[in-house]
């Protein structure tokens, strides 16, 4: 078995080229496709709305399955509302996940739900169950106590930079046969304080659309914080994303590497770059959320060694070295 780390990599409908060409152009390098499922709220709220989507995304799916990739079907708001733990919501999930399985095929399921990893642990057993990145697990603790839930776990995004610290949660999934993943380009703020909130108006977001409110355009607390310039070095300080040119580094601590790309303006730009394992642009433009607009961060400019003495200092010196690294990337 190869020792080299491969990619899943998030479904979006097609613009200027199907995801399934992107996909079998690069299929050496992606294991897993990630996909949503009609009217299902999920982490990106419900973007395949329509029976026409529904179609075009299907046939994709199955051209994609067709040349051994795999599917991963997300059911990973961080909330169903009243039907949190329904028979309705069951039901929804024995329909969706029985119509892959007589079709094109599936062998994953993403979730933050305890009741629906629950329910599918029961009902689909030859289906692995993942823990989503937004559930936060981060230490063994966590992962003992929802072991029997989960095959396999997203860690969390604020352990990305600390290899020592993943290297522990790996040898604890190796042991009692689980598998690890990392996201490697949110661009989402580490401990984040408004994450939570910000991921159940996400959930709700076609219901909250039909409201009235007086707080228009909200887009996160992050855009706030970043539109400061004098908040550009938390970029470096307080994001979570691992630049293509590091991926490499984490063989042998993970299972395989997620990438977002189910609202990033161009997948395949993000997909080609971690492939390559080389990036040459602003390093922001490939996270998502994208910040680009706000501060130019030139890839080829960081130093060799900068996430290697990252890992090693304290919090406060973190922030110092940052400022100084901001320097010579900041253009």
């Amino acid at each position: 078995m190869s020792s080299k780390l491969k990619f899943s990599v998030g479904y979006q409908l097609p613009d200027l080229r199907t995801l399934s060409c992107i996909v079998n152009d690069y299929a050496a390098d992606i294991e897993e496709v990630y996909f949503p499922w009609i009217g299902v709220m999920n982490g990106r709220g419900s973007s395949i709305t329509g029976a026409d989507e529904q179609q075009i995304m299907e046939k994709e799916l199955e051209d994609i399955h067709a040349h051994g990739v795999k599917l991963n079907m997300l059911w990973n708001a961080n909330c169903y509302g009243k039907d949190s733990i329904s028979v309705e919501l069951e039901n929804k999930i024995e329909s969706a996940i029985s119509y892959m399985l007589n079709g094109i095929g599936l062998e994953a399921v993403t979730t933050a739900s305890l009741f629906i990893a629950s329910y599918i642990k029961r009902r689909f057993p030859e289906i692995e169950v993942r823990a989503s990145v937004n559930m936060g697990i981060g230490s063994l603790s966590a992962m003992r106590c929802v072991r029997d839930y989960f095959d396999s776990f997203y860690v969390k995004r604020e352990l990305n930079r600390f290899p020592s610290k993943i290297k522990v949660l790996k040898e604890w999934c190796v042991a009692n046969d689980k598998r690890l993943y990392l996201l490697a380009n949110s661009g989402c703020m580490k401990e984040c304080p408004a994450h939570i909130f910000h991921d159940n108006l996400v959930a709700h977001e076609r219901e909250i659309a039909c409201e009235k409110s007086s707080w228009n355009g909200f887009r996160g607390i992050c855009w706030e914080y970043f539109f400061d310039p004098a908040n550009h070095y938390a970029f470096l300080a307080d994001s979570t994303w691992i630049r293509p040119e590091e991926i490499d580094s984490y063989c042998g601590l993970v299972d395989g590497i997620k990438l977002a790309t189910r609202v990033h303006r161009d997948p395949e730009w993000v997909i080609s770059s971690y492939v390559k394992r080389a990036f040459e642009g602003n390093t922001l433009s490939l996270a998502e959320p994208d910040f680009s607009k706000l501060c130019y961060l030139d890839n080829t400019a960081f130093h060799d060694d900068w996430l290697e003495r990252f890992c090693l200092l304290s919090e406060s010196e973190r922030e110092i070295y940052c400022k100084d690294e901001l320097k010579h990337v900041r253009r």
